[in-house]
């Protein structure tokens, strides 16, 4: 009967099914440890990379040049390390706890033996616990150090065998559940206050390492008794009687199908001998030792159990055999799963050879025992299983003598190397326990003794080159790790390998290792993404996108050569469209792909490329944590990409930058903070920021002035600009110096730079002759720029004759706008209405040069007086670039229509898009005194006056401000600086309005006096 516990009492089958479920969780934890394999001490860390990447944080063009903002992103490039082998310290406490339940279910099943059997089974227990070596523990005081060490043995023994004893000789009728309930309880209990006394830090990796020899014993012969039960299913699949489906009776199998399914069992156990012991060198298709194992074991429940009913033996099943047999196989098999979990492959590799030569030697002498014994019995079709242990002739105790010599056999046709194989599997496991407590030099030794007793085994190779690691030893790291990789290489082994090669910078010694590591495992991902990535760093371009493109199907970290690929691609954006893929890359939680993708973004040319994803975490309470190499290049890059107005970023900015956790990006999170500010708040503090950075930095100084300094050229902010970048020595920053100086009006200042700028750009020198006069002007660009530029050309008519020859309509489009402006300040409204007139109106413009011919139309409008026309008419929209002035154009309409709240509202708009820009903030601050707001008014000129020093029209009013608000001292000062800024003539136009506003101002207060 399948459910035999069925007609069981309660106690009884609550007792057995506990014992089932306890198996079940350890055959099932076994299993896991098994499919995990190396990685169940060697795990697979992701080390990332931040690298530095030159991108365009920002563009903007003038009509006649585009200028690039040129700055730096961050990527992250990720390599998987295998990390240095691990104790399993989980493992050891599981099987720990395995190990005292499975002998608590031995003890309550040996107190129900008879007198002689219980005093031979106590007398092997005591033995068994002799050899776990309990004095390692190290309990405090009396309990460590009384009797040599070995108190905790003789309590262990005495504690154990008196409670035995007395269930066995005074107290029969005590029920199996209950002693096991009381034996589960008193190792539960003794092992929980070893664990709070144990002198040692890791008492259960020291027990399980020290007793290791004692359960290879039990294990051993566990493995050899369950060793036939494959067969013995086989006897009762061909001997039982099968259902026929036209009179409901049937003949059994027979016994040739018996020898047939047995034959090819035994095949296959025998091509894994030969497999093992190389006598083959093909790897045939068999099932796994361990496997075979499973099967047995789950067989030998019921198996165990006809033994005992057809033995009519001393034992019986449900009063002891029961819990006897799940007693043996809990502690096997949490032997075994601790074998797995350490990946201690000699201890593993014996087991198998445990496994193989046990059931093949009993396997096959049970073949002939069934042969002998029960050949006439199949013969005539009788089931042969109710008897199977009930020989005739050859009885099962000499089966399994005969079973154990011949297993004996085969070993020592080995040379006995699976014992050498347990001996090195043992000192592994008692190595592990002293490199978890820190003992490096002991450990070292147990594990070079592992090494004396299998050379080539995995586990001692790779312990000892973690442990020459972590002393910096690089060259015994190297040596051990390729020992490590002579008979069972891993992946981690390779990765461990390369990863020291690369520290020594032997690229591609490091790159031949990773491509015999992928020859060995084609499909793991890990060594894929490796090689990937260190192609990738060589620029061979092809190779590193195979390989990252290959490691995504075969990691279980996928994303991880996903955030290389990204990575690849913003390297070689000209390999592929960077919009398809932006669109086809998916948003991942993943900090390090994030960061990428805000990466690509500098790359793509859609019209919402400015928007990039925004970290979730800004939102989230910040910890004293530093930032991480992912989740900073993420937020670096997000910050100096965003045009979206973001006060949690900036204050996130802020406080991660006064964290002194993050002082390795200090300067870069001040950056961003400052490209944040400059493109979505406020871009005085931008440029205070900016300062910050270059002040005093050798390193980067010239980087961070360069872009002040262009950010300074897209305000209108020439002359500041030219300043700052005169700290830069480069070609570059000079060839913008001199555009600055250029733009303000300083051609001949300029002139000098030019030359330098143009010594080895051909374009940059044959545009400087042509402001100069060194050539005619041949391309438009040339034209236009000496129309806009040459203060010696004055004249209209060579002016016309110049802008006449030019063809492209963009450019005239915007030189003729520019020159409506500079005569409309001059107030020369008919030249300037002839200017417009030469605008090519019907031409087909780009948003830049439509944008400048509206902005000249409606300047055109105020000037005649049609303001509403002018209000009418700026519906009309203009690019960002001109918003601002629009802005200032329909503020100044609705001030002279007397309309005061409509025009502070586009003067208030406009400052805020460009609140440095002298005329914007001339005209703000000269409404805002008309309406009897003269400090506010102060305040804005104050505002833009430290970046705009020599700009006339702001010091006329920052002098006349500081007369209204009683600042005479200043007003004195203001009038000085004006002298140097403007004009004779101009000076002294002013000064009489001045002088006479003094006048005015004295008189009042000694009225008033």
């Amino acid at each position: 009967m399948l459910f035999f516990w069925k007609n069981w009492n309660t106690a009884y089958r609550t007792a057995y099914w506990t014992g089932l479920v306890l198996l079940g969780i350890a055959l099932f934890g076994m299993i896991w440890v098994w499919m995990q394999g190396l990685q169940n001490v060697v795990r697979w860390d992701v080390l990332s990379e931040l690298n530095e990447l030159p991108v365009s944080i920002g563009t903007f063009t003038d009509g006649l040049f585009d200028y690039a903002v040129a700055g730096k992103s961050y990527i992250v490039t990720e390599q998987f390390v295998a990390s240095a082998m691990q104790v399993n310290v989980g493992a050891a406490r599981l099987a720990t706890l395995g190990i005292c339940l499975g002998l608590a279910f031995i003890l309550a099943a040996v107190t129900r033996l008879q007198r002689w059997p219980y005093l031979i089974a106590m007398s092997a227990l005591i033995v068994l616990v002799a050899t776990f070596r309990l004095e390692v523990l190290q309990l405090p005081g009396f309990l460590g150090t009384a009797l040599g060490g070995r108190l905790p043995f003789v309590l262990a023994v005495l504690a154990f065998g008196c409670v035995s004893y007395y269930f066995h000789a005074f107290k029969p009728d005590v029920s199996l559940p209950v002693r096991l309930l009381v034996f589960a309880g008193m190792a539960l209990l003794g092992w929980l206050l070893v664990d709070r006394l144990a002198g040692q830090r890791l008492p259960a990796s020291a027990f399980v390492g020290y007793a290791l020899p004692g359960l290879l014993v039990v294990a051993l012969g566990f493995i050899f008794w369950i060793s036939t039960e494959i067969i013995a299913a086989l006897v009762y699949i061909t001997s039982v009687t099968r259902t026929n489906r036209s009179d409901g009776s049937g003949r059994p199998l027979g016994m040739n199908n018996f020898l047939l399914i047995s034959l090819l069992y035994l095949a296959n156990l025998l091509l894994i001998w030969l497999s093992n012991t190389k006598v083959i060198d093909w790897n045939p298709v068999v099932v796994s030792p361990f496997i075979l194992l499973l099967i047995s074991l789950i067989l030998g429940i019921w198996g165990f159990r006809q033994q005992l009913r057809q033995n009519e033996a001393f034992l019986s099943f449900r009063d002891a055999g029961a819990f006897l047999y799940l007693g043996l196989a809990l502690i096997t098999v949490m032997t075994v799963s601790y074998a797995f979990a350490s990946a201690n492959d000699p201890l593993i590799e014996a087991l198998e050879d445990v496994i193989v030569y046990t059931h093949l030697a009993a396997g096959s002498v049970f073949v002939l025992y069934v042969i002998f014994n029960f050949l006439p019995l199949y013969r005539q079709a009788l089931p042969v299983y109710k008897v199977l242990y009930k020989p005739l002739r050859f009885s099962l105790l000499q089966t399994r003598l005969v079973a154990a010599v011949l297993a004996v056999v085969i070993v020592a046709s080995e040379g006995f190397f699976p014992f050498h194989q347990a001996v090195a599997g043992y000192f592994n496991t008692v190595g592990d326990f002293h490199a978890a407590t820190g003992e490096v030099r002991v450990a070292e030794q147990y594990y070079g003794s592992a090494l004396a007793n299998e050379f080539q085994n995995h586990k001692s190779n790779y312990a000892l080159a973690s442990l020459a690691l972590t002393q910096g030893d690089k060259v015994t790291a190297a040596y051990y790790f390729k020992q490590a990789l002579l008979k069972q290489p891993s992946p981690q082994a390779y990765a461990g390998l390369t990863s020291v090669l690369l520290g020594d910078n032997l690229l591609f010694e490091a790159i031949k290792m990773l491509q015999r590591g992928i020859r060995a495992f084609p499909k793991n991902g890990e060594l894929q993404n490796n090689l990937g990535y260190i192609y990738a760093r060589t620029s061979v371009a092809d190779s590193a996108y195979y390989y990252l493109a290959a490691a995504s199907g075969n990691t279980a970290r996928e994303e991880v050569p996903q955030t290389n690929l990204l990575a690849f691609w913003a390297r070689n954006p000209r390999l592929v469209s960077i919009d398809s893929l932006a669109k086809a890359s998916e948003a991942r939680s993943y900090e390090s792909y994030e960061a990428n993708r805000a990466a690509l973004a500098f790359f793509q040319n859609t019209a919402d490329s400015m928007a990039v994803q925004r970290p979730g975490w800004l939102d989230e309470p910040l910890t004293p944590d530093g930032l991480n190499v992912a989740r900073f290049a993420r937020l670096y890059n997000y910050s100096i990409r965003n045009r979206t107005a973001d006060t949690t970023l900036l204050i996130v900015l802020n406080r991660l930058g006064e964290n002194p956790a993050n002082q390795d990006f200090t300067d870069d999170l001040l950056f961003a903070r400052a490209a944040a500010q400059y493109y979505t708040s406020s871009k005085r503090i931008a440029f205070e920021l900016t300062d910050q950075l270059s002040r005093d930095n050798q390193r980067n100084g010239a980087f961070y002035n360069f872009i002040t300094g262009l950010w300074m050229m897209e305000q209108g902010l020439n002359r500041k600009a030219a300043d700052i970048l005169a700290q830069n020595a480069d070609t570059l920053s000079t060839y913008y110096r001199a555009l600055a100086l250029t733009k303000s009006g300083d051609p001949l200042v300029a002139q000098s730079l030019w030359e330098t700028a143009g010594q080895n750009d051909p374009g940059v020198r044959q545009l400087a002759e042509a402001l100069y006069g060194k050539k005619q002007p041949a391309t438009d660009l040339e034209k236009a720029f000496v129309l806009l530029h040459d203060p010696l050309l004055d004249q209209a008519a060579a002016q016309r004759v110049l802008y006449r020859s030019m063809q492209d309509e963009n450019l005239k489009t915007v030189v003729a706008s520019a020159l409506v402006r500079r005569y409309l300040a001059a107030a020369q409204l008919p030249v300037a209405q002839s200017w417009y007139e030469q605008i090519p109106q019907e031409a087909k413009l780009n948003g830049y040069a439509g944008s400048a011919m509206t902005l000249a139309y409606l300047r055109l409008r105020n000037a005649k007086g049609e303001f509403d026309q002018t209000i009418t008419d700026a519906r009309q929209p203009v690019v960002a670039a001109f918003q601002a002035e629009k802005d200032l154009i329909i503020a100044q309409a609705y001030q002279a229509k007397r309309q005061t709240a409509q025009s502070r509202h586009y003067f208030s708009a406009a400052l805020r898009r460009a609140p440095f820009n002298a005329e914007l903030v001339a005209a703000a601050a000269r409404f805002e005194r008309q309406n009897g707001k003269s400090e506010k008014a102060y305040k804005l000129v104050l505002e833009a006056l430290p970046l705009n020093e020599q700009n006339a029209d702001l010091l006329k009013m920052y002098a006349l401000l500081c007369l209204d608000l009683g600042l005479n001292d200043y007003a004195e000062e203001g009038l000085t600086r004006l002298r140097m800024a403007t004009s004779p003539t101009d000076y002294q136009a002013f000064l009489a309005d001045y002088q006479a506003k003094r006048a005015l101002i004295e008189k009042q207060r000694e009225a008033f006096q």
